[in-house]
């Protein structure tokens, strides 16, 4: 499959979660990675609140075990939360995850984030803190969130990579979820081509390619004053930097025009359709 040809056609992602989500109560979205990927899963829950408001919707992130991650309260072995999001709650918070999460949802009417403590040199033990989550939770529909794409194609560090690990160790539940690719390509690690032939190997449980546009501008007033959400040097930019910026030239009609993506000096390029589009697959 080639997604240059297949983003012409794409649909707005609200038509995909109307399907996903029919009947359903209570749903998560888990991100896999850094505090990039949990403003993504933001932006997936704003517009599940705007689309289907009697959904009850649950935040989690997944953290590296051996990370300071402070403050925090602890729910289970490896589950713990935070205990307040008030308007007025004065967060100093040095952890660049925990920042971005407390910056961009605390004035939310939201359920309090979850986050899970992994190791992903251990699949089993990063089995058991998911159970944990799922059992304090019960969902009824998973979302997992990558910002980029290393989650599936590998990026720079293959296998073993944080995310793809994650991701690994969560479908070995064979629990129904659904995994959501925001901004192909944003993350700098991964061309067109390891998205195609990604496609192509995992084609049965592809569920299509959607514009990610209406989800991106449901979380822009709340992040845009965020200077890490909105980090942008010469060599370096944000993944949801580089997301908001796919999504101002699509709407001013340059959505064909390429991008080099300023991140770990690879040069990938790509049109900005492409990074202001959400790839989601099914498993089990």
């Amino acid at each position: 499959m080639d997604i240059l040809q297949a983003v012409s056609e794409r649909e707005g992602f609200h038509v995909f979660l109307r399907k996903v989500l029919a009947a359903k109560k209570r749903v998560l979205i888990l991100s896999m990675g850094g505090g990039n990927d949990y403003i993504g899963a933001y932006a997936i829950a704003k517009l599940i609140s705007k689309y289907h408001p009697m959904v009850e919707v649950f935040f989690a992130s997944s953290i590296d075990i051996s990370g300071d991650y402070k403050p925090l309260i602890k729910v289970k072995n490896n589950l713990f939360t935070i205990n307040d999001f008030l308007p007025n709650f004065n967060f100093e918070i040095k952890n660049h995850t925990l920042r971005l999460i407390a910056q961009g949802i605390k004035n939310e009417k939201m359920n309090l984030p979850y986050f899970v403590s992994i190791n992903n040199n251990d699949p089993e033990k990063t089995r058991y803190s998911y159970q944990e989550l799922f059992d304090e939770i019960m969902p009824d529909c998973i979302f997992t969130v990558d910002n980029g794409g290393d989650s599936i194609t590998g990026g720079l560090d293959g296998a073993n990579g944080f995310d793809q690990a994650n991701l690994n160790a969560l479908l070995g539940m064979k629990r129904k979820t659904y995994h959501l690719v925001i901004g192909p390509g944003c993350d700098g690690e991964s061309s067109i081509e390891d998205f195609n032939q990604c496609i192509l190997e995992q084609f049965e449980d592809f569920r299509g390619i959607f514009d990610i546009g209406e989800a991106v501008d449901l979380v822009y007033d709340n992040v845009m004053h965020n200077s890490e959400v909105m980090l942008e040097m010469d060599h370096r930019w944000s993944t949801m930097r580089i997301i908001f910026e796919a999504n101002t030239k699509v709407k001013q009609g340059f959505g064909d025009d390429l991008f080099t993506v300023p991140r770990h000096n690879q040069n990938q390029i790509f049109p900005f359709n492409i990074l202001q589009s959400v790839l989601a697959f099914g498993y089990n």
